[in-house]
């Protein structure tokens, strides 16, 4: 658990802000990995003003950072920039103006899920309606709405009973991909059923990733990501503030289990240069059945307050908590001629305080290298994940495992699922992958060793651990308004529930057809 200031650095940041130029209130926008890796290249080419590691964004946000693009580009990459912008756009007007069916039929196996994985174990269908606006920027206050529903089996991979309907069900069915956001003085109060990656990683975020069902709550976030008019805050770059409170879905899977707690995230993240992308993330449990609830107690976890409870303590934990630091730093242009472009990112994500001080520690850690090169068209990354506290390489104490504590025995999960990496609590993962944006392909493989269990967690259940090693592929076949998308999967334990069973060795396969009308 954590104690943090970046609760209060944020409200002191909103309620000194001068007026800001109005953006209209738009859905939020999480990109597919190909619009991803054209926004991070026109960011690190051609001066895109947009952070790169904060999913979703408003809408309107990424629409006014590409309007902004500078348009007198170098000669040398003027068609690229081109080229990856009508890509990005392209997308957004898919999102925008058409309704768009995702139905995917795969086999009920678990993989490693990174940035746009679909995190089912399983088939799944989901349907979401065009975005309607009402406002104009002018008007002071403006509208907007999606519509969207999923179903899908159970996320649950550990789970072999089922009964009835909602997080014990078979099938599942959720309100992903709705929106109803109201935009007021540059700011966006909305409700929403979304799914997040905080972080500047391509297979793992460690505090709030794709591995798990969208997260259904109310926030706030700023409308827009650009600089701030103000003197004061000008030095922030690009920037942009998301803070939400959402109800998990959690299936029962321990006795006396706190379920039903509120989760509350929050992320800042800035551009205070055009090689340097910082991200400061929090998220917190609390409140669930048999824990301290109410508005008085969610008060005290929001700032902090009654935390790491000792033996002569009085108090109940208020609540659970991790937060920490990650950022993104570009090669010198220079480097470019030999190197193609290249960057390198890390994240730290700390499961205490340091004593008395309101800073966390005890840091689980993520590594990554990455470049993009053949004019725009192809993305590589080199990314270490190590989920154990206390694996920074200068730590000098035993690490153990994270995500896991004595106050919310379901673990840091979301329908039983993993909320940060999919490689779970303790584990230790390298993933080497490769992209092809012009083609629609992707190839990754991962080695290391799964502590406690991969994807779900359930803490009566002994998954498949140990030693590891795994591949993913997937090729996107795209015909006008409709794509369709095979998957292939392996993984390989060392050890199981049953030594020698073929739990030890698993293969998916699966297809995605996706089209917008």
């Amino acid at each position: 658990m954590c104690i943090d200031k970046f609760s209060v650095m944020a409200a002191a940041l909103w309620l000194t802000l001068p007026a800001m130029a109005q953006v209209p209130a738009s859905a939020p926008y999480s990109p597919s990995w190909q619009a991803r890796h054209h926004l991070q290249w026109l960011s690190d080419h051609a001066g895109l003003q947009l952070t790169t590691s904060h999913w979703p964004l408003p809408t309107a946000a990424v629409e006014q950072a590409l309007t902004r693009l500078p348009r007198q580009q170098p000669d040398a990459i003027a068609q690229q920039v081109a080229w990856a912008r009508e890509e990005v756009l392209r997308e957004l007007r898919d999102r925008q103006e058409g309704w768009r069916l995702r139905a995917q039929a795969r086999s009920r196996v678990e993989a490693l899920h990174g940035f746009d994985d679909n995190y089912t174990p399983g088939s799944s269908v989901q349907l979401e309606s065009e975005e309607w606006r009402w406002g104009q920027a002018a008007d002071g206050v403006t509208a907007a709405v999606r519509v969207g529903g999923r179903a899908e089996l159970s996320p649950n991979s550990l789970q072999t009973r089922f009964s009835g309907h909602g997080t014990e069900g078979h099938v599942q069915l959720r309100p992903d991909g709705s929106a109803a956001v109201v935009g007021v003085e540059g700011w966006n109060v909305q409700a929403f059923s979304q799914r997040h990656w905080w972080g500047p990683g391509w297979q793992s975020s460690l505090v709030n990733g794709h591995n798990n069902p969208s997260w259904t709550g109310v926030g706030l976030q700023r409308g827009s990501v650009a600089a701030s008019d103000s003197a004061w805050l000008s030095w922030m770059g690009p920037w942009n503030l998301d803070v939400f409170v959402a109800k998990a879905q959690d299936p029962q899977v321990v006795s006396q289990q706190p379920s039903g707690f509120l989760f509350s995230g929050m992320r800042l993240t800035m551009k205070p240069q055009p090689w340097l992308e910082l991200g400061f993330s929090r998220g917190l449990q609390t409140g669930g059945a048999g824990r301290p609830s109410g508005a008085s107690n969610f008060v005290k976890a929001f700032f902090g307050q009654e935390l790491n409870k000792n033996a002569t303590d009085s108090f109940v934990d208020s609540s659970g908590q991790i937060a920490g630091y990650d950022l993104r730093l570009s090669c010198p242009k220079a480097w470019g001629e030999w190197l193609g472009s290249c960057a390198a990112y890390t994240q730290w994500m700390g499961e205490d305080a340091a004593g008395k001080l309101p800073l966390p520690y005890k840091f689980m850690s993520l590594w990554g290298v990455e470049s993009s090169f053949g004019q725009g068209r192809y993305r590589v990354f080199a990314e270490w994940a190590n989920t154990n506290v206390y694996s920074l390489p200068w730590d000098s104490k035993s690490p153990f495992p994270g995500y896991v504590n004595g106050v919310y025995t379901q673990g840091y999960t979301q329908g039983a699922r993993w909320v940060g990496s999919s490689q779970g609590s303790g584990s230790k993962v390298m993933t080497l992958g490769w992209m092809d944006a012009e083609n629609l392909r992707v190839f990754k493989i991962h080695a290391g060793r799964i502590q406690t269990s991969m994807g779900a967690y359930d803490p009566r259940v002994t998954a498949p651990h140990g030693g590891m090693w795994a591949f993913n592929a997937a090729q996107t076949l795209a015909f006008k308004s409709l794509s369709l998308t095979p998957e292939l999967a392996y993984t390989h334990w060392s050890r199981s529930a049953v030594q020698g069973s073929a739990v030890r060795k698993n293969l998916r396969a699966s297809v995605m057809v996706d089209v917008s009308f």
